[in-house]
């Protein structure tokens, strides 16, 4: 008697059904893991900025005390920030990271950041790269500017760039130089 033995052996793969029931959960995960990381990034800028301006409030408190001024006479303007969205300065309203480091927002935020870092006997060379965006922080000096009671008004604040065009937030208020009106 001859018996034939046909060895089948039972090979089982994926199904197409199994696959792509994988394929979507490693989908899921890599899109929660990318959710994710965008939070850790953005607090991890808007940490950055927080600090730098801090830094920048300070240094702007000392030159005041050290030379005995309100902001605008350190810097020699009362109004640095219209450089970068004033339409004669930048009449295609240019997001000033896209200008060219020549370009009179720059050149003029350089010099303030060297005015304020020399009164302050601060180093402030951090800051020349600008914010995260990599647009120069700006303000708007006004304490002791006008005729009718100058000390009065206050400075503008410390100003950075959220978008295209020259559309800006305000990150800080600058403390008041005088002490009362």
């Amino acid at each position: 008697m001859v018996m034939h033995a046909t060895a089948r052996s039972k090979t089982r793969g994926f199904t197409i059904v199994e696959l792509l029931i994988v394929i979507v959960v490693i989908g899921i995960l890599a899109a929660i893991t990318i959710v994710a990381f965008n939070g850790v990034q953005e607090r991890a800028q808007n940490t950055k900025r927080e600090s730098e301006v801090n830094t920048l409030i300070k240094a702007i408190a000392a030159a005041r005390v050290s030379r005995d001024v309100p902001l605008m006479n350190i810097t020699g303007s009362s109004y640095s920030i219209g450089q970068c969205i004033s339409a004669g300065s930048n009449p295609s309203a240019m997001e000033p990271k896209d200008l060219p480091k020549t370009h009179t927002c720059w050149v003029r935020y350089y010099q303030n950041l060297d005015l304020i870092g020399d009164a302050a006997g601060m180093n402030l060379s951090a800051l020349r790269a600008g914010d995260s965006r990599g647009n120069p922080y700006m303000w708007d000096e006004n304490e002791g500017e006008g005729s009718v009671d100058p000390q009065c008004r206050t400075d503008g604040g410390i100003r950075y760039f959220t978008g295209p065009g020259v559309t800006n937030s305000l990150a800080a208020s600058i403390p008041k130089y005088y002490p009362t009106c």
